[in-house]
């Protein structure tokens, strides 16, 4: 089967809008072994619409659209779409009933404008929309199977998972393929390659895709039943984990808060943080997870040399000879929020987020992790980038990478490098 998606809105031209809805629809059309022939992103233009629309049917099997089914002047993809296909808009009273329903639990009156949203076209099959307002639609055209759906992303992701994925399932008309997902951290793309060189090599028949973000690399893995090493994926894996192993947090989509949250669980253990250059980020990534109060029992953000004193009882000697970001701080503030919070694991951030702060000793980017538990105290080195937030988002990361290597007893290494 073949595809093509097309993103409507002109923020999305304007580049005041990421468009990750594209690329989060390709990976799911991927994952059941349909090609993207190709992303169209056109702005809130009724005609443009329809000429994409035009084409899209003629070439493909799959048509995904998205943007553009909001109640306001510019959202204008559903008229655009009811005219293409001949139809007609009609009042659903049960789709402005469920509108109705989600204003009044989130104790606000709806908009009048909100009940645009309950006119659809007659001949369009509606898609339930689990997180917003704004029912999607199906249409069929010869053997085209046509999905509109909204622009906002949460809304599409649940509505592709919960309807769209399972639809095409179903139809029967897809090449087998399976999908395997490696989430990495604290190991650069260029030297999973180099360790896995020869194996990808060796396994050429398998689709296999390095996705960097700041927070490590993603490794996904299509190998179609077709293939001719399609049997030996056992094979594949066992070698994979042998060289990268103690790199990868997980397989499939869980984030590393929610792998060391679940390892904290089965270790029965609870944890403390104590933040310096992060400034909470790490406590907010814990507490993203539900059910963290089972394992996170608090933390503190003691930004100045004044507060590690006095709540993490930091030596003022300490501070004066080794300075506030360094690994002997690192390693007090560790101890002083365990023993402040009563937990078998402290963690703690101190560093240099930038622009300004840095000496020619301890550069901006600089970050100590420190960790105490049981008999452990240690604390770690880090040198990252010039970019304040992108050096508090990458320390927030080391500190959870360092804790999950702890309670896995893999070695915990200093980095001077992202």
């Amino acid at each position: 089967m073949k595809a093509i998606v097309i993103s409507i809105g002109n923020e999305l031209l304007s580049g005041k809008t990421v468009n990750t809805n594209a690329a989060f629809i390709s990976g799911k059309l991927h994952e059941l072994g349909i090609e993207t022939l190709r992303v169209v992103t056109i702005g809130d233009d009724g005609a443009a619409i329809q000429r994409q629309l035009a084409e899209a049917v003629k070439q493909a099997d799959v048509v995904i659209t998205t943007g553009g089914l909001g109640p306001t002047h510019d959202d204008i993809t559903k008229r655009a779409v009811t005219e293409f296909f001949g139809s007609r808009l009609v009042f659903r009273e049960a789709i402005l009933r469920n509108i109705e329903e989600r204003f009044r639990r989130r104790g606000v009156p709806m908009p009048a404008v909100n009940r645009n949203q309950a006119m659809v076209p007659q001949e369009a099959e509606l898609i339930d929309n689990p997180v917003g307002t704004a029912p999607g639609m199906l249409f069929r055209r010869r053997k085209t199977l046509i999905f509109v759906l909204p622009g906002v992303p949460r809304e599409m992701q649940a509505m592709m998972q919960e309807f769209v994925v399972p639809f095409l399932k179903k139809q029967g008309r897809l090449e087998p393929i399976r999908v395997w997902q490696y989430r990495t951290t604290g190991i650069a793309e260029s030297r999973i390659y180099q360790i896995c060189q020869d194996i990808l090599e060796e396994f050429r028949d398998y689709e296999v895709a390095f996705l960097p973000k700041f927070t490590g690399v993603d490794i996904r893995v299509a190998v179609k039943a077709a293939s001719p090493n399609a049997g030996r994926f056992a094979e594949f894996e066992t070698e994979l984990y042998r060289r990268i192993g103690t790199y990868i947090y997980t397989q499939g989509e869980e984030e590393l808060e929610a792998v060391v949250g679940r390892l904290l669980k089965e270790k029965g253990l609870t944890i403390a943080v104590a933040e310096s250059c992060t400034g909470g980020l790490v406590q907010d990534r814990i507490t993203n997870v539900s059910g963290s109060s089972e394992y996170f029992l608090g933390g503190m953000v003691t930004y100045s040399n004044e507060s590690k004193m006095k709540f993490l009882g930091v030596r003022e000697a300490s501070l004066k000879t080794h300075g506030a970001v360094s690994d002997v701080v690192a390693r007090e503030m560790a101890v002083g929020v365990r023993e402040a919070m009563g937990t078998g694991i402290g963690v703690s951030t101190t560093g240099i987020a930038g622009p300004t702060g840095a000496t020619p000793e301890k550069p901006v980017g600089l970050i100590y992790i420190g960790l105490s538990a049981g008999e452990t105290l240690l604390a770690r080195r880090f040198v990252f980038t010039n970019d304040r937030r992108l050096n508090k988002e990458l320390g927030a990361q080391a500190a959870l990478e360092m804790v999950r290597r702890y309670l896995l007893g893999i070695p915990i290494e200093n980095n001077t490098t992202k």
